[in-house]
């Protein structure tokens, strides 16, 4: 297994968001909410332009559902599943193949605001992945081993209703996974998205 990359820089922000403990934010109120997130995965570092086993891919499609449960003030504890998907050719993939990342995501969240039609909200959490990942010039096909890691985002809740809100977002990711034929591959990333927000 891989260990743990979440930097020793942002423990300090975790402490601070668990402790945290403001005014209810609207756009939080609801005691449960379903997120349904869609939009792209973009590598950087060396996961983008390395040239080790594994490295060298390009921007594709993400797709993730979290749900999210208010706690007392303004944050809020999400846990979710991520499918992250990044293009492989410059790393050796047959055309048009692809790494798919896929893993769970937990941490927390802090509303910025304490009301009204947008709110904007800081997040750091937890993440870990397993790649799937077909044969390239350097590795062999298979699957990762299971990679730990953290990310740290920032968004906007966007409505007035507490039953629908919408909900752009853009988080950078850090995990490490072990590569199929030995080897880490260590992944850096953004995602960009937008999440459809339903409240119960």
């Amino acid at each position: 297994m891989s260990k743990p990359c979440v930097p020793p820089i942002l423990l300090p922000l975790l402490a601070a968001l668990v402790l945290n403990d403001p005014a209810p934010a609207a756009a939080q109120a609801a005691p449960l909410v379903l997120e349904i997130q869609g939009g792209a995965s973009i590598p950087v570092g060396s996961l983008r332009s390395g040239s080790a086993p594994g490295e060298g891919t390009s921007a594709s499609r993400s797709f993730g559902v979290d749900f999210a449960l208010s706690g007392s003030g303004r944050r809020t504890i999400y846990v979710g599943f991520s499918q992250h998907r990044f293009g492989c050719a410059a790393a050796g993939c047959p055309s048009g193949e692809l790494y798919v990342a896929t893993g769970l995501d937990f941490g927390t969240r802090v509303s910025l605001l304490r009301s009204g039609p947008v709110n904007p909200w800081i997040r750091l959490g937890a993440v870990t992945t397993r790649v799937e990942m077909p044969p390239t010039s350097a590795t062999p096909a298979g699957v990762s081993k299971l990679g730990i890691g953290g990310d740290v985002g920032f968004g906007v809740f966007l409505g007035t209703s507490r039953a629908i809100a919408l909900n752009p977002a853009v988080r950078l990711t850090a995990v490490n996974t072990g590569l199929p034929g030995g080897g880490v591959l260590r992944m850096r990333y953004l995602v960009a998205d937008l999440s459809i927000v339903v409240a119960f």
